[in-house]
């Protein structure tokens, strides 16, 4: 599928939604404007589907049934739309007729036509409806027929082998072939020379003289000026922010991007105008313009990320001279891939020869495998230069770099040899599909950062927006701070959606034709239901792309909504904790989907585990039970302290099946759920209770006890931990066997506190009590 061919099919699916979203306003507008008639629109598309089905049943190549695929798409579209019109028509009539009433033989002559009417109406109307919805699942079958053959052509061009470059073969019959190409470039140019009208040449001339010189000040002076007046309106009216920082990267891309466009665009429509672009170069002219507006945006991209000479701005955690040594490779990208399509897309439109082609199509997958390893090697040279870096601890973001670069190294290495086996077409849509990657990457990476700095900086507590939400809506900052969190989530959602569009449409079908032609090569028939070979790949697929999202998502609630949330850290936990095995849950759903077993089989499934978790898997299904339970209920959360049995300690993780908790002496105790919901235990701070403090000691009859109630309220007043309120109290407990028995009480913040400001006390007490005098005697 080509870059048109793409924009193709999206335009005609948005002009379907257009269409049915123009017939339904139409209709609630209660005649204001008169909406196209349905039936007339199912008869039209009818007999276009009809032209569509004629022409794909004809002799055609890829891109002629990747047309013809649109088309349908547009049908399916019109038709779903025209059905929609016509639905509550039919439950209007439906009313009219109940209306009515039953049919009687003593009923008047104009109720019996009235009513005779109104069926043969209904009867049109339903006969449309049932033909609408025929029609769009023809134009279904029609557009899956055509991405089947898509695949098909796909598949069968890819894996095409032809003569090694190795081959003496191959240069021979190049060499052969040599003049009639020649004769070729001069007959395709020389043609389209003399197409080109000769009158007011001077002035068409001037005019596309013209267009150059607009598209070189676009190019040059307007872009630094606009990038000039961009940095100096972000130092000196923007607040120092990441916002700034991203914005100012964005801007750098939009104005390179646009000014280069509008450049292309209007050196082109001159041209077009002018008459230089004949039939036979229109096309590419367009594809070259594409590609070199493409380019651009390589260009301006790898200036907005790397940002020379500026650290302090740069997105990306390089240092400047990494930044430096990168500089180079946009601009040698978007210079080797503008010339490879060029080289290939010249010489389709001269029609050279088989032998001429495929020599082409050598150099220009040679050529991106030489791009791409000399930006691999220069990688591996600043990470070697760098070996502070590799101290560091791993991280994800270190793991994803080091799993892209080993599967580029893996692409290199099979361009290259598929390459030297015969299989150019491969090795050039790898190589190319390698270099695409890597800019949808760069530009969703950009696209990213820019979204969650703007989402959070704008719509924080502290920001000028946020305090209007907080002043006007009456949110608090930190529900403010969510929504900024939330909408950063959605944007970056929507970014990584559009990067796998862009992936898996300008530069061919790709996976889907490999999962083709893996599927049919085998079946395998288990309980009444067939399963292929690529319907067992495409489910571990979507398993992992399953599990990598719910990973995703739990990463983002553990650190990025949930924190700006007002939850404690036991209620995050069971948050993180439900969705993480939801997720798991619907993953598998999901694979199961794509393997091809039906919601029925799973039931199936699922009634005749039940059987064995009846019998033989109680005991975890009661600790998974009680999982949820503690969950959702919160009993026992993250951070509290317990006491099970003889052992105490602190709860530090939740689980489905088991808790884990830490006692005294670091080590850690696995306790089932079910103990936890069927047995008594002590929970010390599920209220947020104060610690008690309680020192019992005996002093002689003699004592002067007004000094011994002053030193120790004096000792709990020195302490820090001990609280005010409630204050402490020191009581007499008892006179008994000619000593004075004293009770104390004091608090501390929590339980966990209690142990060690005891001990405090104790030691303070103790020194206290010997330099002021005081006795103490032994309490029985």
């Amino acid at each position: 599928m080509t870059i048109k061919t793409f924009l193709r099919a999206w335009a005609a699916a948005l002009a379907g939604c257009l269409l049915f979203m123009a017939a339904t306003l139409a209709q609630a507008q209660d005649g204001a404007v008169a909406a196209p008639d349905p039936i007339a629109v199912l008869d039209a598309q009818t007999a276009e589907l009809g032209a569509i089905t004629q022409a794909a049943d004809g002799d055609t190549d890829a891109a002629r049934k990747a047309e013809l695929r649109d088309r349908g798409m547009a049908v399916g579209t019109a038709a779903n739309a025209a059905v929609a019109l016509l639905v509550p028509q039919l439950e209007a009539m439906d009313a009219r007729i109940a209306e009515l009433g039953e049919a009687t033989d003593a009923e008047a002559p104009d109720v019996k036509a009235q009513r005779d009417k109104l069926d043969t109406e209904r009867g049109d109307l339903d006969s449309a409806i049932k033909r609408g919805r025929l029609l769009a699942a023809d134009a279904k079958d029609l557009i899956d027929r055509m991405i089947l053959e898509i695949n098909e052509a796909f598949s069968r061009d890819t894996f095409k082998l032809v003569a090694s470059p190795l081959s003496p073969a191959l240069w021979s019959v190049v060499g052969a072939s040599l003049p009639d190409d020649s004769a070729r470039f001069r007959d395709f140019f020389g043609d389209a020379l003399n197409r080109i009208p000769q009158a007011n040449l001077p002035l068409r001339l001037l005019a596309l003289a013209g267009a150059l010189a607009i598209a070189a000040v676009l190019i040059l002076p307007v872009r630094r000026r606009l990038r000039q007046a961009g940095r100096n309106f972000a130092v000196s009216q923007v607040p120092a922010s990441r916002a700034r920082r991203s914005g100012l990267a964005l801007w750098f891309v939009l104005v390179g991007t646009l000014t280069s466009a509008l450049g292309f665009l209007a050196v082109y429509a001159t041209a077009n105008w002018a008459g230089f672009l004949t039939r036979g170069v229109r096309p590419l002219a367009e594809m070259l313009t594409v590609t070199a507006t493409v380019g651009a945006f390589v260009l301006a991209l790898g200036a907005g990320l790397l940002l020379v000479g500026k650290p302090s701005w740069r997105l990306l955690p390089i240092g400047e001279d990494a930044a430096r040594r990168l500089r180079s490779y946009p601009g040698l990208c978007a210079v080797l891939t503008f010339c490879g399509v060029a080289i290939v897309e010249t010489g389709r439109a001269v029609g050279v020869s088989q032998p001429a082609a495929i020599l082409l199509n050598y150099v220009v997958a040679f050529t991106y495998c030489g791009l791409i390893v000399a930006v691999l090697v220069s990688l591996g040279r600043l990470r070697r230069n760098h070996p502070e870096g590799a101290s560091r601890e791993p991280s994800a973001q270190t793991t994803l770099v080091t799993l892209a670069t080993l599967a580029a190294w893996i692409c290199v290495v099979v361009s290259v040899v598929a390459a030297f086996q015969g299989y150019v077409n491969f090795a050039l849509f790898l190589s190319r599909q390698t270099i695409w990657t890597a800019i949808v990457a760069a530009a969703a990476y950009l696209l990213l950062v820019v979204a969650d700095d703007l989402c959070t900086t704008l719509l924080s507590g502290e920001s000028r927006l946020g305090r209007s939400l907080h002043a006007g809506l009456g949110l608090r900052k930190s529900q403010v701070g969510q929504i900024g969190v939330v909408l950063s989530a959605v944007l970056r959602i929507a970014i990584l959606v559009l990067a796998a569009i862009l992936l898996s449409g300008p530069l061919g079908p790709g996976a889907s034709s490999l999962f083709y032609q893996f599927g049919n090569s085998a079946e395998i028939n288990i309980g009444g239901f067939t399963i292929v070979p690529g319907s067992i790949l495409k489910a571990v697929v979507v398993l992992a792309v399953g599990i990598a999202l719910m990973r995703g998502v739990r990463h983002w609630l553990d650190e990025r909504y949930l924190p700006a949330t007002d939850l404690d850290p036991g209620a995050r936990n069971s948050v993180s904790t439900i969705v993480s095995y939801a997720g798991i849950i619907l993953a598998g759903f999901w694979a199961l989907t794509a393997l091809g077993i039906g919601v029925e089989r799973i039931a199936l499934v699922v009634s005749a585990l039940s059987v064995g978790i009846g019998f033989g898997l109680q005991a975890i299904t009661q600790n998974f039970v009680s999982g949820l339970i503690l969950l959702a209920e919160r009993p026992v959360k993250i951070g509290d302290t317990v006491r099970i049995g003889t052992d105490e300690g602190d709860v530090r993780r939740i689980s489905v099946r088991s808790t884990e908790i830490q006692i005294a002496d670091r080590s850690t105790l696995i306790v089932p759920n079910s103990e936890l919901i069927t047995k008594t235990i002590r929970n010390m701070t599920l209220a947020n209770p104060l610690g008690r403090i309680q020192i019992v000691f005996a002093a002689p009859l003699d004592v002067d006890v007004a000094n011994v109630r002053r030193a120790l309220l004096d000792i709990y007043a020195a302490h820090e931990a001990v609280l005010a309120d409630p204050a402490p109290s020191v009581f007499i407990d008892g006179i008994e066997d000619g000593k004075i028995v004293f009770k104390s009480f004091a608090f501390v913040a929590g339980p966990r506190a209690v142990y060690t400001t005891r001990s405090a006390i104790f030691f303070a007490m103790l020194e206290r009590f010997r330099s002021d005098g005081i006795a103490l005697v032994a309490t029985a």
